[in-house]
């Protein structure tokens, strides 16, 4: 199975005619790969007539070997990607670009000689409703991470480092076929923090050992054919204490009220709001600091946005996570994250245990 690359080209084309622009300048890795199924950092120029993967020698051959339907033409060493690229684009032309090119426009203008429009509302639009291609691709990436739970579990002892699991859960999940994420979000793939470490919502990996008592969190994001699922589960090892048993129910309650309520044409600060209703009614209230989820795809953060400010509706094809949290410093953190297809009738990805397990 393949993605219908030409669907996605031909829906893009369109977004850029009703701004008046005939061509479409894609310089992101995400937006390459999403056209022609070629992940590196290169330019792709689209027009109706074709659709041409601009790119240095040393990615030649494999942007050649990977992309499909897609004219590739390197430049010789030496000689830079603008200069091959103007030989294809009319001059005077109007070519929607990305934001990423922002900070470039004048030079690109001047070298072209062409006029950017710079906007990636396109791209995201266009991305944001994910394919059967896309979706299968996600779903199987969330198997997998729930398959990375399973050794996590079984990892966890008294005296073993954050780096030692997280090295057993990266090292099992290249084997069952994920890769790592090609982003620079700067968000690690894999997070494992324990006991006062967990109360960092983005914590980083350390070399401190578990101990009998800790809350152990775990929140990893894969690829799997370049689509991203992302799931977090926390654990204890032993038995937890009475604040954070308490704290656990309340988000995993969170959680999954929130969950009943995704459906195509939900608010998504209605949908934060769920979460931030539940913990706030707790002794918790001002431990949930940052908002319910977000989408994801080729990237891990993605359009829409579950947060208090955010007034999008949810539309069939988004795919989001619901990760309610409750974090109390030098103590702990809890997260309960799942990954959501939101179809005609919503669907959960990701499907590890939501039961507190006593490691």
């Amino acid at each position: 199975m393949f993605p219908n690359l030409a669907e996605r080209r031909k829906n893009l084309l369109s977004k850029a005619e009703r701004m008046c622009l005939r061509y479409v300048l894609v310089s992101s890795p995400e937006n390459i790969y999403y056209l022609t199924n070629f992940w590196g950092g290169s330019y792709v120029l689209l027009s109706e007539d074709q659709c041409i993967l601009f790119t240095g020698m040393l990615e030649s051959f494999r942007a050649l070997n990977g992309s499909i339907d897609t004219k590739v033409v390197s430049a010789p060493v030496g000689k830079s990607l603008l200069s091959i690229i103007s030989n294809y684009v009319p001059k005077n032309s109007k070519i929607l670009a990305e934001d990423n090119l922002s900070t470039q426009k004048s030079n690109f203008e001047e070298k072209l000689k062409v006029k950017l429009n710079i906007s990636s509302k396109p791209f995201h639009e266009l991305r944001r409703r994910k394919d059967d291609y896309e979706v299968k691709a996600i779903s199987e990436a969330a198997k997998r991470i729930d398959q990375l739970f399973d050794i996590t579990v079984k990892t966890v002892k008294e005296g073993i480092s954050e780096r030692e699991i997280a090295s057993k859960v990266v090292g099992f999940g290249v084997e069952i076929g994920l890769d790592m994420p090609m982003t620079s979000s700067g968000f690690e793939p894999v997070i494992i923090a324990s006991g006062p470490n967990s109360a960092y919502p983005h914590a980083q990996l350390t070399s401190r050992k578990v101990r009998r008592g800790d809350i152990v969190k775990g929140d990893y994001f894969f690829r799997y054919k370049a689509y991203i699922a992302d799931e977090t589960r926390t654990f204890v090892l032993g038995q937890p204490s009475k604040e954070a048993k308490e704290a656990y129910e309340i988000v995993l309650n969170a959680q999954e009220e929130c969950v009943k309520e995704l459906k195509v044409g939900a608010v998504t600060s209605d949908l934060d709001n769920i979460c931030r209703k539940i913990i706030g009614s707790s002794r918790f209230s001002e431990r949930f600091i940052h908002g319910t989820g977000h989408g994801v795809g080729l990237e891990v953060h993605e359009p829409p946005t579950l947060s208090v400010n955010q007034k999008d509706r949810l539309i069939e094809g988004d795919v989001i996570t619901v990760e309610p949290g409750v974090y109390i410093p030098k103590k702990f953190g809890i997260r309960i994250e799942d990954t959501v297809h939101i179809g005609k009738k919503s669907k959960v990805l990701t499907k590890f245990t939501k039961e507190l397990i006593e490691i």
